[in-house]
């Protein structure tokens, strides 16, 4: 059976569910300005799928959510499918509600480095908050590697199924990301993907999981991951390295003659492959034995 990607739902919330059980899975990116904005929005246009765009912390700090929710409600403008706004991995309350105030369509509060109980203590109090504005909420439990995180062993980083358990009953998010092996970033080594407790966490719990650290994991892993729940994916390092290299190149090349728009109109294209041959591994359009 074809899997359809621009199908359209009365609500996110919608998505997800039919994605959980259809075997599909929106791609999240995270970008950082209107550059690469415009990049994700035109990949998935040549895509014919929804797409959602993220913000990191800091990026939402320094533009502000209010700013960036206005940024993307004109970039939908040129979009022909659903592009819905996200806050990823934020540590505070506080920011995720300011990012529902700002109309974001989802927000995830990360409790992950907390211990069990306040973590879904954090989880509650955003999803209480964000009922009303009908807004997603994303919460994590277990680690996701690279970026400082450190683990003595599995036990310290996989997702236990009773944790998950606990805290989906206690504190209902909508989607949950589990620690089952992978990492944000490049690194050396192929993230090792456990897919036995994801097959027992996915059994537990009804929610659509979230796979984290999507630049470095195989499009076969990316598929069978998918195949067992997976119903988002965050990608983001190949986006902002792809932006940052590219664009350093034409201004060294440039010199004092750099300028923005010139320089811009040839990395965007670039940012623009990039985020369209993720999309084929996540839609499903490279054909793989998983």
């Amino acid at each position: 059976m074809e899997k359809k990607f621009s199908e359209q739902f009365s609500s996110l919330h919608e998505l997800f569910k039919a994605y959980r059980k259809s075997e599909r899975c929106l791609a999240a990116f995270n970008v950082n300005d209107n550059y690469d904005l415009k990049a994700v929005v035109e990949a998935a246009n040549e895509m014919n799928t929804h797409v959602m765009v993220m913000t990191y912390p800091p990026v939402a700090d320094l533009i502000t959510p209010q700013v960036f929710a206005k940024m993307v409600e004109g970039m939908r403008l040129n979009a022909h499918n659903k592009v819905f706004l996200h806050l990823d991995h934020s540590t505070s309350v506080d920011q995720c509600k300011a990012a529902i105030d700002a109309g974001y369509d989802s927000v995830m509060i990360d409790g992950s480095q907390q211990p069990l109980e306040e973590n879904i203590k954090m989880t509650k109090e955003v999803v209480e908050y964000a009922k009303s504005a009908n807004v997603v909420v994303e919460a994590e439990i277990g680690k996701i590697l690279g970026r400082g995180v450190e683990v003595k062993s599995d036990d310290d980083f996989l997702a236990s199924v009773a944790d998950v358990t606990q805290l989906y009953k206690e504190a209902n998010p909508d989607i949950v990301a589990v620690g089952i092996g992978t990492a944000h970033g490049f690194t050396p080594q192929e993230p090792k993907i456990h897919f036995g407790r994801l097959g027992e966490i996915a059994d537990a719990i009804p929610a659509p999981l979230v796979l984290h650290g999507g630049t470095g994991i195989p499009d076969k892993d990316i598929q069978k991951s998918i195949s067992m729940g997976m119903s988002k994916i965050n990608i983001g390092t190949i986006v902002h390295t792809t932006y940052m290299q590219e664009a350093l190149k034409r201004m060294n090349e440039a010199g004092e003659n750099a300028y923005p728009p010139f320089i811009m109109n040839e990395v965007v294209p670039l940012i623009k492959d990039v985020v369209v041959d993720r999309l084929k591994a996540v839609n499903f359009e490279y054909e793989l034995s998983v």
